[in-house]
């Protein structure tokens, strides 16, 4: 979907309703969809949205002069080799004839009881025709479209709507702040709502790639926008910007507070916050392979359904036993052991607006497992090398000590991913209980003994490599004696 066709989209309707003939105070308010005349295939549309955007390039270039026919005709031609002059001059014709809109005008006043008052204007021609030579330009509103529809886009172009916030702190028109934060504001929204989308969503595979493109693209707008905000922030600490507020201040027949325009500016870096913190959760959905499609379900029918057609006895016991929890020992956490926990979490705050960087991370501390296996890694490597090793084996051989520091829970991790070791190890269970005493008085115990070993086949947890399983043998002593 082009520039173009986002602001019809959000135009569309307004022109319905201006077109409607629907009587004031009629009954009949149910809605059906209008119907278009047309090809219904978007070749005027788009001609006409290609020669807007050229001419605003003629504009720029040569000061809004007149450009001829001929040179539009040209230009449309590398999108439309077959284009006649007919069809170019049907577009410049009805592009360049004005339509009457009607509107209400605001009453004079906020404290008059006045109606809004009938309005209407001609000033809709977006090209300008001249009677003799046919030449073409833009016309103000013209011009204004272009640019509208250029901005219809999303966060990328927002950071030069932050750099007026600085231009309006220097010419001292503090009333244009919220109205320049609103916009980045509702970008930065629009921007958020499309990620979410997108991860209830992936299917829409079009724009998961049209955002992986541009994600570094989003990035360097984000950091400039919280750059730009953060330092007019700052300036308006700063006694000059106080003293021109409160001389501006007095001026105003509205009560302005310096708070409002902190207030604002506050509000866009939150939101930056927030949109940092998806964009690095997406991020990583991504990459881990968690994105899964999510449908909205609306409950409210489905039990309307169910009541008017109940499920069949299968499908309703099956869903019972999995969604009722009609057991008496059930597990509940009481609200009492929670309260300080949340309340400590929502204490927590800080000033400081956080923007995703995933190159700028500082790189994190090594834990103690990292230590560990970096330390012990290459002789427990060598030790299984030669047998497999139990797990009250592992305790009475010391393998737990490491820096002068019981490191227990670092050697259960590697008989839980045993890939912290070696990527062929593997788990033997076999079936016999276990009680081992520590130095310290610690006791460990289990009904059945893991065993870290390179165990080979289908016998994996059963027979290890470098020596008979127990259970194997216990089977064939029972074979031998019946």
């Amino acid at each position: 979907m082009t520039a173009w066709s986002k602001l019809l989209v959000a135009t569309t309707r307004l022109i319905d309703l201006h077109d409607s003939a629907h009587e004031p105070g009629s009954a009949f308010v149910q809605v059906s969809q209008e119907q278009r005349r047309g090809l219904r295939d978007g070749y005027w549309l788009d001609l006409g949205c290609l020669l807007l955007d050229f001419l605003l390039d003629i504009d720029f270039a040569t000061n809004s002069a007149f450009v001829s026919q001929t040179r539009c005709l040209a230009h449309l031609r590398e999108h439309y080799p077959g284009l006649s002059a007919n069809d170019l001059s049907f577009v410049v014709n009805l592009l360049a004839t004005p339509s009457e809109i009607h509107f209400r005008s605001a009453p004079p006043t906020l404290e008059s009881n006045e109606a809004r008052g009938m309005a209407s204007t001609k000033r809709t021609a977006l090209i300008e025709k001249q009677g003799q030579t046919g030449q073409v330009r833009l016309t103000p509103s013209g011009r204004q479209a272009v640019t509208l529809a250029s901005q219809v886009e999303d966060l990328l172009y927002s950071e030069y709507d932050a750099a007026k916030v600085l231009a309006a702190l220097a010419r001292s028109d503090f009333a244009r702040i919220p109205d320049i934060t609103n916009q980045i504001l509702m970008a930065i929204r629009a921007l958020t709502q499309e990620l979410r989308r997108i991860r209830e969503n992936p299917t829409r595979e079009g724009k998961l790639a049209a955002f992986l493109d541009n994600e570094r693209h989003y990035h360097n707008a984000l950091s400039t926008i919280q750059n730009t905000l953060l330092s007019a922030r700052s300036q308006l600490a700063t006694p000059d910007a106080m003293q021109r507020f409160e001389a501006w201040r007095e001026s105003q027949d509205e009560e302005w507070d310096l708070r409002m325009l902190s207030g604002a500016i506050g509000r866009v870096l939150n939101a930056i916050e927030n949109l940092s913190r998806r964009l690095s959760e997406l991020l990583s959905d991504i990459a881990e392979g968690r994105i899964q499609s999510m449908g909205v379900v609306d409950f409210a029918d489905l039990a309307r359904r169910v009541l008017h057609a109940p499920l069949p006895e299968a499908l309703r016991d099956t869903l019972v036993a999995r969604m009722m929890p009609f057991g008496l020992k059930v597990a509940m956490p009481r609200n009492s052991t929670l309260v300080p926990l949340l309340e400590t979490r929502r204490a927590e705050k800080s000033d400081a607006a956080l923007v995703f960087d995933e190159q700028a991370d500082a790189r994190p501390e090594d834990p103690l497992l990292a230590r560990y296996l970096e330390a012990r890694g290459p002789a427990l490597r060598q030790r299984l090398e030669k047998a497999p090793l139990s797990l009250p084996e592992a305790l009475e051989e010391g393998w737990h000590h490491f820096e002068a520091q019981d490191c227990l829970a670092q050697l259960l991790n590697t008989f839980v991913d045993t890939q912290l070791v070696d990527s062929r190890l593997s788990v033997g269970v076999e079936a016999r209980p276990f009680v081992v005493t520590l130095a310290d008085g610690r006791r460990i115990d289990g009904p059945v003994t893991p065993s870290l070993g390179f165990f080979q086949g289908d016998e994996a947890g059963l027979s290890p490599r470098n020596e008979p399983s127990r259970v194997a043998q216990r089977v064939a002593e029972q074979d031998e004696t019946l």
